[in-house]
């Protein structure tokens, strides 16, 4: 069953002994919400996933990943099927030195740019505007308190759940409460199964 953002909201209420909204507003919700969307894309970029076919840049080894995608975590193949295997720049560099201007219209072999991760780069370099298969993190949708779903898979609702409850009760107000806000925020991580920076979790995206 899909949580709504009614449902979500009206149970953060409950929670906090708030249902009124009378300490914490809804507005005030909703932006804690957004937070925690962004937090959880951060952690786990795998919850934000999805997948598309890119028309490259033709003429140049370097390409981006759509607007709105903060992260690449794969290149699967091009649309004709042909898998396109992960290596390195350096790997490229030490066994195929011209790999930077020769062209094809069959990608081979794919690098993640380290500095920058929403680009990466392509060998063979496509000579048209060639589609290939990828997955990118994209950036969460928007939460509004009538939102028909969170934005993300469901199984992430505990999560969101207890970011908001730690900003609320981390907030000056009547309600606050800093120990419960800070074992909320511990509650956070263990959800996410998280042990670990977020780099760890993107590196095990990507080995996969």
């Amino acid at each position: 069953m899909t949580i709504t953002g009614a449902s979500l909201l009206t149970t953060l209420g409950k929670t906090l002994l708030d249902e009124n909204a009378e300490i914490w507003t809804s507005s005030t919700k909703v932006d804690f919400i957004n937070e925690a969307l962004l937090a959880v894309a951060l952690v786990r970029p795998d919850a934000v996933a999805t997948s598309v076919l890119l028309a490259l840049v033709a003429n140049t080894p370097r390409q981006s990943i759509p607007a709105g995608g903060y992260r690449l975590l794969n290149v699967l193949m091009n649309k004709a099927g042909v898998p396109i295997k992960k290596t390195t720049r350096e790997a490229l560099n030490d066994t195929v030195p011209s790999w930077t201007v020769t062209e094809s219209d069959v990608i081979e072999n794919f690098a993640f740019d380290e500095e920058n991760p929403t680009e990466f780069w392509v060998q063979p370099v496509p000579e048209s505007a060639l589609e290939i298969l990828i997955t990118y993190a994209a950036e969460p949708t928007v939460f509004v308190a009538g939102a028909s779903s969170i934005g993300i898979s469901d199984v992430y609702i505990p999560a969101v759940k207890h970011f908001v409850l730690s900003k609320c009760y981390g907030m000056q107000t009547r309600g606050a409460d800093y120990q419960k806000s800070s074992q909320h925020m511990t509650d956070f991580y263990k959800v996410l199964g998280l042990k670990f920076q977020s780099d760890t979790v993107l590196n095990a995206v990507q080995e996969e």
